[in-house]
């Protein structure tokens, strides 16, 4: 290798480095707005819990839950991927631990799965999993809410025409102090026992709340409400979750840019140097052959 194509490799890789220190610092600063939105979606939803259970108080209104089809037994599975590189194995862990799960669970050949992200959807495709729907997922705090209103769309469409047990959620989540992994929890059926509970506990406001529209009608606009949250709240901990891999991968990619650079530029002293004494010794011997023939 030439001291000159040496020069343009070194060039070519610091400038890799600038990029990949971008990429790095975009990534860092977009997990804390995920984050506060994480925050505030968890609020929100403990909102609607609490206006679950104070709907639960009033004595006008009757909890029934929501009667499975006769021969339910199939299981919508709304899958959360990324559209965007340099996260690594992000999407296949998940489509992994999706199929594993559902396996377990003797749901994989039955059940119907629901991609959010093109690239995660064309993989679950491969892996000859039952691909019923996939939307783009969008890398916007604003478009969070559009996603979750069209998968929620999807949900109520394949529970009308097919017989649905429950629907699962699939999304990648970072929890402090634990290692990033794909996680799982149940969107539907609403938990029962829960609800019932929140009939027995005592209120912990001074006064019962005022409820002044239609128990039944608010009861489904509460539901919807808390499908929404919660979907939102996975669409938000996997953007979170993929800035984070994307930060952590270059981290690492700078980490090895660096040594690599170190050892170019070694490599470059060191033909320098080679080449510096190459020319001493050529003028030297110049000079002695000069001196012999005087």
């Amino acid at each position: 290798m030439t001291l000159e194509s040496l020069n343009k490799r070194i060039k070519t890789t610091t400038d890799l480095k600038d990029i990949v220190g971008t990429m790095k610092m975009l990534s860092s600063v977009s997990i804390g707005p995920y984050e506060k939105a994480l925050k505030s979606l968890d609020e929100y939803s403990q909102t609607i819990w609490d206006a679950f259970a104070g709907l639960m108080q009033d004595d006008s209104f009757v909890y029934t839950p929501r009667q499975q089809p006769a021969g339910a037994s199939k299981t919508i599975a709304v899958m959360i991927g990324t559209d965007n590189g340099l996260v690594g194995r992000f999407n296949r862990d998940m489509v992994t631990f999706v199929k594993k799960d559902l396996a377990d669970q003797g749901a994989l050949t039955d059940a119907y799965i629901i991609c959010v992200g093109k690239r995660i959807g064309l993989m679950a495709d491969s892996a000859k999993l039952r691909l019923s729907a996939t939307y783009a997922i969008m890398n916007s705090l604003k478009e969070v809410s559009a996603i979750a209103s069209m998968v929620l769309l999807k949900i109520n469409e394949l529970m009308t025409r097919e017989k649905i047990a429950r629907v699962l959620v699939y999304y990648t989540r970072k929890r402090a102090g634990e290692a990033q992994r794909p996680t799982v929890i149940q969107l539907m059926p609403l938990p029962a026992g829960e609800m019932r509970q929140f009939k027995e506990q005592k209120w912990s406001g001074r006064t019962l709340p005022l409820i002044t529209a239609d128990r039944d009608q608010l009861f489904q606009a509460l539901i919807h409400e808390h499908l929404t949250a919660v979907l939102g709240m996975a669409l938000t901990a996997s953007l979170a979750a993929e800035h984070y891999t994307r930060m952590v991968n270059m981290q690492q990619a700078e980490k090895n840019i660096d040594e690599s650079l170190e050892e170019m530029n070694l490599t470059y002293q060191q033909l320098r140097q080679t080449g510096i004494t190459d020319e001493l010794i050529d003028i030297v011997s110049g000079a002695e052959s000069l001196k012999k023939k005087k």
